[in-house]
């Protein structure tokens, strides 16, 4: 081993992690989580935190204090335990890392992970930090996805199947056929980019993103990119069969349905009140939201 190959191995020794997950996300019980993070904790000499957690509140406090005392947080969990963490820490000073421990994990596919969570964890270990966008969504919330639209009716819908043990893509699809059939009334809509005014009469979904993945590997925005200082949109307009094409391709070439454009800002006003999806998180019910980029908001080790 030479001085640099040395000096490096100093470095990625060095570094301080903590991992945090949410005791109540997901299907797995404590115990079942802290086995399942064994390995990658040991790569990374880190201990796990959250699991005494007994709400929200008392997660994020812990997510906190871990960010004044660790060089990274190791969030292990899915999109919404993720988008809480990036929502309570200063993730322009903290660095943050990911362990995919949810259902859907788009964040997953947006960092190319592949293998366990140990390889994940070497491959965190080994990485290095690199600078990404975020979302602000009516500068209450940041988020790498947030959607506006029939997909905060799936999200609403999807919860109803979970206790029956119906989960995954599975619960997905079903409630985005009730959604679409009985549930979800199209509405019109001004949505105006950069100072650009489109009018909408049906619409079905606006997504502001900043990577090209939804969840379950879906590539739905697929020009999207983290670090590019803009935002990227889709508006879906109603027609069933378009829109499930644009879901059957999205898990291979990628969507093609829609309207996509870029901008720095946007703001939506429609009808009807909708729901705002914010990472996989239900956010709130209204009828105007703004959204604008927020450059290099996000420090991630990957």
């Amino acid at each position: 081993m030479n001085s640099r190959e040395r000096f490096r191995e100093t470095m990625v020794c060095d570094v301080k992690y903590a991992i945090i997950t949410n005791p109540v996300s997901g299907k797995m019980t404590v115990d079942q989580k802290r086995l399942k993070l064994a390995k990658a904790a040991g790569i990374l000499n880190a201990e796990i935190h959250g699991l005494d957690a007994i709400n929200i509140n008392d997660f994020i406090q812990c997510g906190q204090e871990l960010a004044r005392r660790c060089d990274v947080l190791v969030v292990a969990g899915g999109d919404g335990t993720l988008s809480d963490i990036i929502n309570s820490i200063d993730t322009a000073k903290t660095p943050i890392a990911y362990l995919p421990l949810g259902t859907g994990n788009a964040m997953q596919s947006a960092l190319r992970y592949k293998g366990s969570l140990a390889d994940i964890a070497m491959r965190i270990k080994n990485g290095q930090i690199h600078e990404y966008d975020l979302v602000s969504c009516s500068a209450k919330r940041r988020a790498y996805i947030a959607s506006v639209g029939i997909e905060g009716q799936i999200i609403q819908l999807r919860d109803q199947y979970l206790p029956q043990g119906i989960t995954g893509f599975k619960a997905y699809f079903k409630a985005l056929l009730k959604s679409y059939f009985r549930e979800y009334k199209p509405t019109a809509a001004k949505i105006v980019i950069d100072k650009v005014v489109f009018e909408v009469k049906n619409l079905l979904s606006l997504m502001v993103v900043k990577q090209p993945y939804y969840g379950f590997g879906m590539k739905v925005v697929p020009r999207a990119c983290f670090d590019d200082g803009h935002l990227h949109i889709l508006c879906i307009t109603s027609g069933f069969f378009k829109f499930i094409f644009g879901v059957a391709t999205s898990f291979t070439i990628g969507n093609r349905v829609g309207h996509y454009l870029t901008g720095q800002h946007v703001t939506v006003s429609s009808e009807r009140f909708m729901v705002l999806l914010i990472d996989g998180n239900e956010g709130w019910e209204a009828n105007a939201f703004t959204f604008k980029v927020l450059p290099n908001a996000l420090k991630i080790k990957c």
